[in-house]
């Protein structure tokens, strides 16, 4: 078994069986191998014997979360299947250093009455831990592309960062007006500010990755470095777990010179817009105050 890419996909409520089958084959394609296989076991020992052994063969599960509750277990307590299995993945979580949780609620426009079921989406929400990840993206084909990122086992190399506010990343060849943008918003907030040099050894990647986590919004700014801040922010956002990222990017770019007007990068959890140089640092302020607001 190739241990390091299965995946444990949870049994979920009837309403989500079509996006499960969906999301199962996504990662088949991803080249993840994906437990368990076929229905719940009718009788109820076996199954959690199974989900038990399946979790524990696993590096990640996906717990996905509709709008029912669903079946419920025998001795445990009145909770649904899909819950027993999220607490299962929560206890091994404690003591597999490298296993991570995937809670998957996609918004599906469906209005959830059940009461148990809310109290479980207000559990899931207000409880995440260290290696898990609660995310709404709308495709299983995003959600696959994250997992394989966020999965790769990397040695990262343990930076000197501290924690901001406001993460500003631009090019050199951009210094002058993006140190004029940065001296205005560190007026008004904490700021940390990166000039990448293209030229240079350093991995801006991963510098840049690893602060973002440090940070409530990352920036990518441009004026004439265009063509290389789109490809930029489109490798860090992959690198922080694309719609998985709890820090928003905001791409903004100044609308001189024209051909800036066309660039852009669109994505779950990422903002991207081009306008008057001057309007920049007010709109900077703007999105700050909108991810604030979220958290």
């Amino acid at each position: 078994m190739n241990g390091h890419k299965t995946i444990y996909l949870a049994y979920t409520t009837p309403d989500m069986d079509g996006l499960r089958e969906e999301l199962m084959f996504t990662l088949f394609n991803a080249g993840f191998k994906v437990l368990p296989s076929g229905e719940p076991d009718s009788d109820e020992l076996v199954l959690k014997q199974k989900i038990k052994a399946d979790i524990a063969q696993s590096q990640s599960s996906i717990h996905l979360i509709g709008a029912e509750y669903g079946k419920i277990l025998s001795g445990e307590g009145g909770i649904s299947l899909a819950q027993y299995q999220y607490q299962l993945s929560r206890n091994y979580l404690q003591s597999a250093q490298n296993f991570r949780i995937f809670v998957w609620h996609p918004e599906t426009g469906k209005t959830i009455t059940d009461v148990k079921q809310l109290e479980f989406i207000n559990d899931l929400q207000n409880n995440i831990e260290a290696n898990m990840t609660y995310t709404n993206s709308p495709s299983s084909i995003q959600l696959a592309d994250d997992l394989r990122s966020m999965l790769e086992v990397t040695e990262k190399p343990q930076l000197q960062l501290n924690n901001t506010e406001i993460f500003f990343i631009s090019n050199l060849v951009d210094d002058l007006t993006a140190e004029e943008i940065t001296d205005m918003l560190s007026d008004v907030t904490n700021i940390e500010k990166l000039a990448i040099e293209q030229d240079s050894d350093t991995d801006y990647a991963e510098l840049s990755s690893q602060q973002i986590t440090k940070s409530k919004l990352a920036v990518v700014y441009f004026k004439e470095s265009a063509d290389w801040a789109i490809p930029f922010a489109q490798q860090i956002w992959k690198k922080v777990g694309g719609a998985a990222t709890e820090t928003p990017i905001l791409v903004i770019g100044d609308e001189d010179p024209d051909s800036n007007k066309s660039k852009g990068f669109k994505a779950p959890k990422v903002i991207s817009m081009v306008m008057a140089g001057e309007l920049i640092p007010l709109e900077i302020k703007v999105q700050y105050d909108k991810a604030i607001e979220a958290v």
